[in-house]
């Protein structure tokens, strides 16, 4: 089973190129990695930045995405983007096994959350995304 919210740098990968691949901006990606993330057993020890830039990644990089969230009961894509002022297409990015908008996300499910950490679509009292509509 591969852990949700650890990402492994491919050759050439940054943190800009690696969020935009996941539809989120490079600071969520780059706040995310305050801590190194644990190397899995039989893979080399995480590798920080260096060369490049401080953007450039080796190849190899174990990072961080975001934080893992155990849904506590069933809800929707929509909801929880919302509920940590992201996108559904973000959550998607980072869930490739979750659906549509409507579609149902069961209880216990494990959901790699890219919440937004610099957006002026936040409601001012932090309940999520403003109602554009």
């Amino acid at each position: 089973e591969v852990e949700r919210c650890v990402y492994c740098a491919g050759r050439g990968e940054s943190f800009e190129s690696i969020a935009v691949s996941l539809g989120t901006d490079w600071l969520q990606v780059f706040a995310a990695n305050t801590q190194p993330a644990m190397a899995p057993i039989g893979v080399s020890a995480l590798a920080w930045p260096m060369g490049g830039g401080a953007d450039a990644l080796r190849e190899g990089t174990i990072i961080r995405l975001g934080t893992v969230y155990e849904v506590p009961g069933k809800t929707t894509v929509r909801s929880l983007a919302s509920l940590f002022a992201t996108s559904s297409e973000v959550l998607r990015g980072a869930n490739p096994d979750i659906g549509n908008d409507q579609e149902t996300v069961e209880e216990g499910s494990r959901v790699c959350v890219l919440a937004s950490i610099c957006d002026s679509q936040v409601a001012p009292d932090g309940s999520g995304l403003q109602d554009t509509a």
